[in-house]
């Protein structure tokens, strides 16, 4: 049994308050049974005080001393407490002590040196404790001071039993609340160790499993159901991977296949120059194609392992969006394509990374070129509004059908009409746009009509100009 695990640190927790709970209230209980006890005694001593004092009131006028010595001698065995009691006058005389007292010299007080209120004090005589209580009284208008006493031998031994019984009963106690303690906590725990052997059960190749979620409402409840989300996560996220994997595959195997084909008609000879000037062209250009489709594939690595971070400065995205036109340019012009923008004219500047804004706009314009017949148009209007800039890229293209929009941002998707390989592109571009997206806190849009054409939507937060430039 380890102190590490939770039932038992619990378990030792709840030993350490009950211990200090048993304790301060085991010593309290100890002095306030003590302090009552005392009070109790003190209460019966000063009736003892009165109980005198009304029997000097009868008797002292009508006797003599040796009288009122009996008097006290005959009537103080009777009354409570026994012959332990002495009287004295304001000179110190003494009208009666009890033996036990004057043969210990047990010392008195004069009346003169009391007040209203007894005196109480433990004396030890002949080793055993005992309680006195010293009053002043006035008797036919003479002071005197009346001493009781109650032995406390009795007090002390009850006290005794009463620590005794403490000191056995809280170990006891501890040990049963121990125990009760580690069975409970073992119990309340028993869940957890049944949520830790399903999720130890659960590997790359069962994902899809699931931790029974217990209808509790408790914390248990919602362990199980932060792990599940937990598991569907890591589950879409190895599922993504190996469908990555898979495609990568797939788009490399192509235009290596092409370039090894290629090649090998090349080396057997037998063709002419401009055959051979042919196939250098087709070996390029899938070169040119492939290293573009590793690149894309880098760039989405380094995005999901955090590595990719963009500088994040004041950029101007009008310039973004002329010179990602500038790049297209050639391939607008090469199927007649009209290429224009509108810019509003208030200013926008927005906190990012110009480079990769760009490729953000260049990807938009280049997708909206591939996919509009030859003498369409492609269309670019930048405005701001509300604290954003928004980027419209809109295109006279074939569209995109309503069930192909929720996946078009997926990575190597292409649908069969929209994303065609002889397109040349291999489905990571708006994966790229949007993930560029997502670095500058903006979002993006598609709406489509199969046969109208598409428009993709960007909203980018403006910069606040008089707020200091950060770079990150």
């Amino acid at each position: 049994m380890s102190f590490a695990s939770i039932r038992v640190r619990l378990t030792a927790w709840y030993l350490v308050m009950l211990a200090l709970g048993l304790g301060v209230f085991g010593i309290g209980s100890w002095f306030a049974m003590r302090a009552s006890a005392f009070h109790t005694i003190d209460e019966e001593l000063e009736d003892r005080i009165r109980g005198v004092e009304k029997f000097m009131q009868l008797q002292i006028a009508s006797l003599s001393p040796v009288e009122i010595r009996d008097e006290f001698r005959e009537h103080s065995v009777l009354g409570p407490g026994g012959d332990l009691f002495q009287v004295c006058d304001e000179k110190g005389q003494w009208l009666y002590r009890s033996a036990v007292l004057e043969n210990n010299r047990v010392p008195i007080r004069l009346p003169t040196q009391l007040g209203d209120e007894p005196i109480y004090e433990n004396i030890s005589v002949q080793d055993i404790p005992i309680r006195f209580a010293t009053g002043r009284v006035v008797v036919n208008d003479h002071p005197y001071t009346i001493q009781v006493a109650a032995p406390l031998k009795e007090f002390y031994e009850a006290l005794e039993r009463f620590r005794l019984i403490l000191w056995l009963s809280v170990p006891l106690l501890l040990t049963g609340a121990g125990l009760g303690g580690y069975l409970i906590s073992r119990r309340a725990l028993k869940p957890v160790d049944q949520i830790t052997t399903a999720a130890e059960s659960i590997s790359i190749s069962n994902l899809s499993d699931r931790l029974e979620v217990p209808k509790t409402s408790d914390e248990l409840q919602r362990l199980s159901e932060t792990l599940n989300r937990m598991l569907a996560r890591l589950d879409a996220s190895v599922q993504r991977m190996s469908q990555l994997t898979a495609d990568a595959s797939h788009e490399l195997r192509a235009p290596v296949s092409l370039i090894r084909t290629t090649a090998e008609l090349a080396i057997r000879g037998g063709r002419t120059n401009p055959e051979y000037h042919d196939d250098m062209v087709q070996i390029l250009t899938e070169a040119e194609r492939t290293s573009k489709l590793i690149d894309s594939l880098l760039l989405l690595a380094r995005a999901d392992s955090g590595a990719a971070g963009l500088q994040h400065e004041l950029s101007d995205i009008s310039i973004s969006v002329r010179e990602a036109m500038e790049q297209a340019r050639a391939s607008a012009t090469e199927k007649r394509t009209e290429l224009t923008a509108d810019f509003d004219s208030s200013a926008l500047v927005v906190r990012g990374d110009g480079e990769a804004l760009r490729r953000l706009f260049f990807i938009l314009i280049d997708n909206a070129i591939k996919y509009t017949p030859e003498g369409g148009r492609v269309r670019i209007r930048v405005e701001a509004s509300d604290g954003q800039t928004t980027i419209k890229v809109t295109d006279s293209g074939i569209g995109i059908s309503e069930s192909d929009l929720p996946h078009i941002f997926d990575r190597f998707w292409r649908a069969d009409k929209v994303r065609s390989r002889g397109a040349g592109g291999a489905g990571l571009g708006l994966s790229i746009a949007r993930w560029i997206v997502d670095q500058h806190r903006g979002a993006i849009e598609v709406q489509s009509e199969p046969g109208q054409g598409s428009t993709f939507t960007v909203r980018i937060p403006l910069a606040n100009l008089e707020a200091p430039s950060e770079q990150s």
